[in-house]
């Protein structure tokens, strides 16, 4: 921590990723004897505390990529042999000294600022709002490092000395008490969410929501307060009344992050990505290290992370978000998409973010302009929804209807009278084909359904999906061309949205326990590779048992190019519940003290 410490004194306050809000130069010196005395001052220095979220240590890579890996995914790396994403590293991990330095540099920059900004002739209003960002962004901070690192320094003043670095470890209870004491006071602080075109400024609903999942880890392990449900249900419920609602299309939610437009009503907060003057201007990696596989043409992309075949099996029949959380297809070597067979699960991608919908260009080969989901309105009703059944002890009326609220949009329910093709039955396979044909989906009403057909025998086998398309009202025809051969017919099947029925009820989910299963797999199901798995299963108690279950899942039953998929979970032991606290810090820290296990 000593060189960041340093650093912050000689060292000017860079722009941050949050683009749409502040456009202010850097200034040359941050000493507050010449700093802090203007709107301009403050709003740089504020900028500073959001620049954090956008680092690769944080929401630019290592947060949603290597420091969440659980049963869902794999790191798709057949050479890696140890890194911190298979819980086969060292405390000099580099990936995880940089998470920890970036946060404490971010809580230091908030310090600051919120030690000087009373000084600043601005707008009083103005100056209240920004103080409450600071306090939220401080808060936030401490709630990333203790929810992975457990009891660690609660430091409320900013840095007097380069050798100011000796801190002890501060007990969860109260760390998390400031916590929620700093985010209570700035949820009267900061702007309505309604001020807001865009998603990456701290506003009232984003600190309701994120109080929500602070008192839902509160109530989890390792404090297991139960009294914290009340106040889920609480801030949730205040984030209701702001007007939020979900986009009527799941896919849609992430191709609007691909394309740089904001949807407020369901995507409350975001870290954003974004290039200018033709340059990458923070590294975000959301699309390239994970999503499809692909060449420079689409958008490059390392495909390094697979989804597991327990994840791909956990969704029910007709969900929408299997198809777009986890690959259908691949690309070609002339980047047509090709769809997998049905065995092959293991092949396919974290396919959440595509490139191919990214418009920013150019397209760089290491980082994307795509931005990362910190906060969507289906986790505020999926967290109500679970704290709502641990209150009463039943399931209830309002928990029933958050829940039901995410899995009708999962199963099309919102998308009235615009079904999407969900799969193309083969009715003659046809005959003399020696190439896979073309397939065209024409009619029906709508748009971009798209797949490919695979044969055997000189026959069309099998028509695999690799677009559902959108705003169909009747079936579409189907034709095959090419391939040499003829006589191939299919016939296109449709979601059925408005006929089938997936609510929860009580018929089907009667206890507590029954409910508490359906939420937490609803969870994994609509949040699945943003980040919270791995949070969510240890808060439950179930991180450990989970990753040794996957493992042997995974080594008994994987095809065996596919067996190194169970690397992490063969690695993880108790202690992996937090990560090891860096050994820079420990080096120069001579009252802290490391981690049980390490």
């Amino acid at each position: 921590m000593k060189r960041i410490l340093i650093l912050l004194f000689i060292s000017v306050i860079t722009l941050s990723s949050c683009k749409k809000f502040l456009e202010i130069a850097p200034t040359d010196s941050l000493a507050p004897a010449n700093y802090y005395n203007t709107e301009a001052d403050i709003n740089a220095a504020l900028t500073g505390v959001y620049d954090v979220l956008g680092k690769s240590a944080t929401y630019g890579r290592n947060f949603y990529f290597e420091m969440d890996v659980a049963d869902d995914a794999f790191i798709a790396l057949s050479s890696w042999t140890q890194d911190i994403g298979l819980y086969n590293y060292n405390p000099s991990d580099t990936k995880l000294t940089d998470a920890w330095t970036t946060l404490y540099n971010g809580i230091n920059r908030a310090n600051m600022l919120l030690e000087n900004i009373d000084k600043a002739t601005m707008d009083a209003t103005k100056k209240n709002a920004a103080k409450g960002e600071a306090l939220f962004l401080r808060a936030y901070y401490y709630f990333i490092l203790t929810s992975n690192w457990g009891n660690v320094p609660l430091r409320l003043n900013a840095t007097k000395s380069p050798s100011d670095v000796n801190f002890a470890n501060t007990p969860y209870k109260t760390i998390y008490a400031q916590i929620v004491s700093d985010m209570e006071k700035a949820a009267d602080m900061v702007n309505p969410i309604a001020n807001y075109t865009y998603g990456s400024r701290v506003t009232k609903s984003v600190v309701w929501g994120i109080l929500a999942r602070v008192n839902l880890k509160m109530a989890g392990a390792p404090l297991n307060d139960a009294s914290r449900y009340a106040e889920v249900v609480k801030w949730a419920e205040k984030v209701k009344t702001a007007g939020h609602s979900l986009n009527p299309s799941y896919s849609q939610v992430f191709i609007n992050m691909c394309q740089d437009k904001y949807d407020t009503k369901e995507v409350i907060w975001e870290v954003e990505f974004n290039k200018k003057n033709g340059t990458q201007e923070e590294e975000g990696s959301l699309g390239s290290i994970n999503g499809i596989g692909a060449n420079a043409t689409i958008g490059y992309s390392y495909g390094a992370k697979h989804a597991t075949e327990r994840y791909y099996n956990s969704f029910e029949d007709g969900d929408l978000r299997r198809d777009w959380n986890i690959s259908p297809y691949y690309y070609g070597t002339d980047n047509s998409r090709i769809g997998y067979g049905p065995t092959q699960i293991y092949n396919r991608y974290d396919a959440k973010w595509r490139r191919e919908y990214e418009t920013a260009t150019p397209k760089f080969n290491g980082t994307t302009s795509i931005n990362f989901p910190l906060l969507r309105y289906a986790d505020v009703l999926l967290m109500l929804a679970e704290a709502e059944n641990e209150i009463n002890n039943v399931p209830t009326t309002k928990a029933f209807d958050a829940v039901n609220e995410v899995r009708r949009r999962a199963f099309g329910k919102t998308l009235v009278n615009f079904e999407l093709v969900k799969s193309i039955s083969v009715t003659a396979g046809g005959s003399g084909y020696t190439a896979a044909p073309t397939v065209t989906i024409s009619g029906g009403g709508g748009t971009g359904a798209k797949a490919t057909a695979v044969i055997a025998s000189n026959r069309v086998s099998a028509v695999y999906i690799t677009d559902m398309g959108t705003g169909y009202t009747s079936a579409p025809t189907v034709t095959f061309s090419g391939g040499a051969g003829t006589g191939a017919t299919a016939t296109a099947v449709l979601t059925n949205t408005q006929t089938a029925n997936h609510d929860l009820t009580l018929a089907n989910t009667a206890t507590k326990d029954d409910f508490r299963a359906a939420v937490r797999k609803e969870r994994s199901l609509e949040l699945g590779y943003e980040g919270l798995r791995r949070f969510d299963l240890i808060r439950w108690g179930q991180f450990y048992s989970t990753m040794k279950s996957i493992a042997n899942e995974i080594s008994t039953t994987a095809p065996s190019a596919y067996t190194y998929a169970a690397k992490s979970g063969q690695n993880v032991s108790e202690k992996d519940t937090l990560f090891a606290i860096p050994a820079a810090e420990l080096s120069l820290n001579k009252l802290i003290i490391p981690n049980k296990g390490w």
